[in-house]
């Protein structure tokens, strides 16, 4: 299970929705609008979209993205509301105390028909939901209990087969969070909190992302040293509308950790000046870490530096 928590995306760590104890089973949304296949990179800023979007909803006033996980085409999981948080999905208060709501990212037009990493993924939610949501083993579609057409023909007749995973396809948890995926001549090697060893797998043996290993294949594992850490700078070099050579340094790393969701609608760029969308991007990075969330003011402190660099 590939799985994003929230602050990993971009939301706080923890939904203000409401308690929710347990739920009777989980519910299968799409999004109902046209919906075009993107790189996986990109993933995790539409899923940022759809929580924009659903808080500037005035008439449906929800407190939060409304779904209890996300699920892209690559099989990704993305954490929605999160575990024992009523979702906003189902159509009505009770329906929303009933279930949880997972949603796929498919549409209603461009990419309609899920691929088979998206449904393993759904099957990855779903028995996260159960293992660590008290969910029920019922499984049904947005459209069991309301009227809708969501979440689409091909995704619900999926749904209506018991949500099985595709064929051919076995999955094997083994320690330390990693799950292989035994898909046809191939496993699918993906690691959960072991990002930069996969890292460093791939730059050493020419892999690429999902990191398919093939039977018989050998692998060198580098060693790791320990990265060296510049040292910091002072707080006068990060001073909004400061240009500072730091700053050229700290932007290479918010870029390379993936904390660039505020620019200025042209990327985000490394440079050596402290801007506001500087300061964002670090806040967001602070909210990431256990150690420096307490405080997110996106102004780099010592520690704030030191695991940026890290």
């Amino acid at each position: 299970m590939e799985f994003v928590e929230r602050e990993n995306w971009g939301a706080p760590a923890s939904s203000p929705a409401a308690y929710l104890a347990m739920t009777r089973g989980v519910k299968i949304h799409y999004l109902g609008t046209k919906y075009t296949s993107r790189a996986h990179s990109l993933c995790d800023d539409y899923v940022r979209s759809i929580r924009a979007a659903h808080l500037a909803n005035v008439e449906e006033n929800y407190v939060d993205i409304a779904y209890t996980a996300l699920v892209c085409e690559h099989g990704t999981v993305f954490e929605g509301r999160g575990t024992h948080k009523r979702p906003g999905a189902n159509g009505n208060t009770m329906l929303n105390g009933q279930d949880y709501a997972v949603c796929a990212l498919l549409g209603d037009e461009g990419m309609t028909v899920p691929t088979d990493p998206m449904l393993n993924g759904l099957r990855d939610a779903i028995e996260w939901l159960r293992r660590s949501g008290d969910a029920g083993d019922w499984i049904g579609g947005h459209r069991d209990g309301y009227a809708t057409e969501c979440p689409g023909d091909a995704l619900y007749a999926w749904v209506e087969r018991g949500a099985p995973r595709p064929e051919g396809t076995v999955t094997v948890p083994t320690p330390a969070g990693i799950y292989i995926v035994r898909d046809h001549d191939t496993l699918s090697v993906v690691a959960r909190r072991l990002d930069v060893i996969w890292q460093d797998l791939a730059e050493v043996n020419g892999l690429r992302p999902p990191y398919t290993i093939y039977p018989g294949q050998k692998l060198h594992v580098p060693a790791r040293d320990k990265p060296e850490i510049p040292p910091y700078p002072g707080e006068a070099a990060f001073v909004i509308g400061r240009r500072s050579a730091a700053v050229v340094d700290l932007d290479e790393r918010l870029v390379a950790l993936g904390f660039t969701r505020h620019n200025d609608g042209n990327g985000y760029q490394p440079g050596p000046l402290f801007t506001e969308y500087t300061r964002l991007n670090v806040a967001d990075f602070q909210r990431a870490r256990a150690q420096l969330r307490g405080d997110p003011d996106g102004y780099p402190g010592p520690l704030t530096w030191t695991l940026l660099h890290s």
